[in-house]
């Protein structure tokens, strides 16, 4: 891959939109480039920066009350006569047609604000996938999967608990065909985060850690994107995602292994 054709495909691959194969040849291109990768760092920057909730446009709590209570002003009848002129009133008969806008309006608007609360949702979902399927694939193709190399909860663990302020979960399920082989600090936008990795035959297991923000909300979501099986949920204030090139099923095995084992239940 040249320089200018990694220009015309930077933007996608940041937003996911290339297939395995294409991301891999960027990915090369950027680990012999130092051009391009300084183009790509400063991506992430700016990236990074639009994230930022202070970037973010929120519209005003009461918004909604303010909409329905100018449409009552347009359509209540005037009560007062004004400069001896009389007061304009509507006819009866435009009246259910009246009610009728407005109630449609107010539908509308609900359904508005359903479908941008369910898009936003969405829409973080579909950001924070993207950059997990970033990391692991940059763990795997630049050699940097593990930090910390061990088999041994009680190492990976205690290593984490020096790194971050909050702990991990760390778990060895060698038994079950999931082997813990250690661990490793990533990013995702400019929060650091735990990934602790596990293989299962030829397959790694990213398990992708960090605390739960307060302000949003992940539900259990499970999907695939760019030939990988990812597998999100919450538990004991902590966000987990674990992303594999393993079938569905087989993530479906680990995610319950690590949910037993939070919740105590095995």
């Amino acid at each position: 891959m040249t320089c200018d054709e990694l220009n015309e495909h930077i933007d996608p691959f940041l937003d996911n939109e290339l297939g395995l194969a294409e991301a891999q040849k960027i990915q090369q291109h950027l680990e012999q480039c130092p051009t391009c990768e300084s183009l790509y760092a400063s991506r992430i920057v700016v990236r990074q920066a639009l994230q930022k909730p202070e970037m973010r446009f929120l519209p005003a709590a009461d918004l909604r009350d303010q909409i329905h209570g100018e449409l009552l002003k347009q359509i209540r009848p005037p009560t007062r006569r004004t400069w001896g002129l009389p007061a304009f009133q509507f006819p009866s008969w435009a009246w259910p047609s009246l009610a009728g806008a407005a109630a449609v309006l107010l539908l509308w608007f609900g359904s508005n604000v359903f479908l941008t609360a369910n898009r936003s949702a969405n829409s973080v979902i579909a950001t924070v996938t993207g950059q997990l399927v970033s990391d692991h694939m940059r763990s795997l193709l630049a050699n940097h999967l593990i930090d910390v190399v061990s088999t041994d909860q009680h190492t990976v663990k205690p290593w984490f608990a020096g790194k971050l302020n909050f702990s991990p979960p760390v778990y060895d399920f060698s038994d079950q065909e999931f082997k813990l082989i250690g661990g490793r600090l990533d990013y995702l936008g400019n929060q650091e985060i735990a990934a602790v990795v596990f293989q299962h035959r030829q397959h790694y297991i990213n398990l992708f850690v960090w605390p739960k923000n307060q302000s949003t909300s992940f539900p259990d979501t499970s999907l695939q994107k760019e030939g990988f099986n990812l597998y999100g949920w919450e538990a004991n204030g902590l966000t987990l995602w674990a992303i594999t090139d393993a079938a569905p099923e087989t993530l479906k095995a680990f995610v319950d292994l690590q949910r037993q084992k939070q919740t105590g239940t095995e």
